[in-house]
């Protein structure tokens, strides 16, 4: 019995050497196969690192030359933008330069116009107002010596009338005093017929009157 328990254990402790060599073996392979792994991911790692680092390198270079090109075109063209709008602004100032010439030229002429012909128009009324002025004057003078005249010969038929008037007068006031009422009466109009006549007379000298001095006469 107890040499069947050691070669039990023997065979038993052989298995578990065997297992345990297997075991190591494939475990030391597989590390193996692991580190063979490890070294390939590494290059691999290390290979695409390096070509994106290169295609990165490219990349920009590519990027900073289109960078200056695209500074140069943009710097060409708004230097060219620059010296078209320089230009332009030039030649609007010049422009404006020949429009303000013209346009002072212009009110320059108009306003010398202006100047002559308001100078011949306060001339023109000038004179127009002296002859106006003259003629107003001779008229009225003329009128005035009329008047005068005709003042004068009013006065002397007035007196007439009125020393016959007073003659008339007394002639009648010796017919009585019952007549005194009428006769007063009728010398009253004939005074005031006269008085009338000399108005008349006056107003027909200056051109005022019609035809009253005719009335009156017919009156008297």
């Amino acid at each position: 019995m107890l040499g069947q328990g050691r070669e039990t254990a023997d065979a038993m402790k052989g298995h578990a050497q065997e297992s345990k060599d297997k075991t190591g073996n494939y475990l030391s392979e597989k590390t193996d196969q692991a580190k063979d792994k490890k070294d390939q991911t590494g290059s691999y790692l290390s290979d695409k690192t390096d070509q994106a680092k290169h295609k990165a390198g490219e990349t920009a270079q590519y990027s900073k030359d289109r960078a200056q090109e695209s500074k140069d075109q943009t710097g060409g063209f708004l230097s060219e933008k620059t010296g078209q709008a320089k230009e332009k602004a030039s030649g609007a100032a010049q422009s404006a330069q020949e429009s303000k010439d013209h346009t002072g030229s212009y009110i320059s002429d108009k306003a010398g116009q202006a100047k002559d012909k308001a100078g011949e128009t306060a001339d023109y009324t000038k004179e127009r107002a002296q002859e106006s002025k003259d003629q107003t004057g001779g008229f009225l003078s003329e009128k005035a010596n009329q008047a005068k005249d005709m003042a004068g010969q009013t006065a002397g038929a007035t007196k007439e009338k009125a020393g016959a008037t007073a003659q008339w007068a007394g002639d009648t006031a010796n017919a009585g005093k019952e007549k005194t009422g009428g006769v007063l009466q009728a010398t009253g109009e004939q005074v005031r017929n006269i008085a009338m006549g000399a108005a008349d007379a006056v107003k027909n000298t200056l051109g005022m009157g019609g035809n009253n001095e005719d009335t009156t006469k017919n009156k008297d």
